[in-house]
């Protein structure tokens, strides 16, 4: 079983740097569920938007925290798919930390969703066909 992580940036509660587990996003698109190391050095589940987390990756998923992730894949590839899809969109994403100081530079939330609609991702197949002389 294979999830999504990413690295925290900056956050009250969870450690800069922390590799997180992303849980699952219930419809609320900018701050999905995450599971990882806090400040006080427990391991912590909580709320924190995407923009504020970077290096999306795909990693396999240890037995102990398997019943935590619901977004899951069975095949690596398909996490990475998504780990991808994350990394596109919320990497060039503006952040602030709570005392309202730039932490990461880039676009707004609102011009982000604009270029992403905007592009059209094509699967490309590349078939070897061999002449008959």
């Amino acid at each position: 079983m294979y999830a999504v992580i990413a690295n925290v940036i900056e956050d009250n509660q969870l450690r800069t740097g922390a590799k997180v587990y992303i849980l699952y996003c219930h419809g609320m698109d900018e701050r999905p569920l995450v599971y990882g190391m806090a400040k006080g050095g427990k391991r912590i589940e909580k709320y924190i938007a995407y923009k504020k987390l970077k290096d999306f990756r795909s990693q396999w998923v240890p037995q102990h925290i398997r019943h935590r992730v619901r977004w899951s894949y069975e095949h690596r590839a398909d996490a990475d798919r998504r780990a991808q899809t994350l990394d596109f969109m919320w990497t060039n994403v503006r952040a602030f930390n709570s005392a309202g100081h730039l932490i990461k530079e880039g676009l707004t939330q609102n011009e982000m969703y604009q270029t992403y609609s905007r592009i059209k991702f094509i699967e490309q197949k590349i078939t070897l066909v061999e002449k008959k002389k």
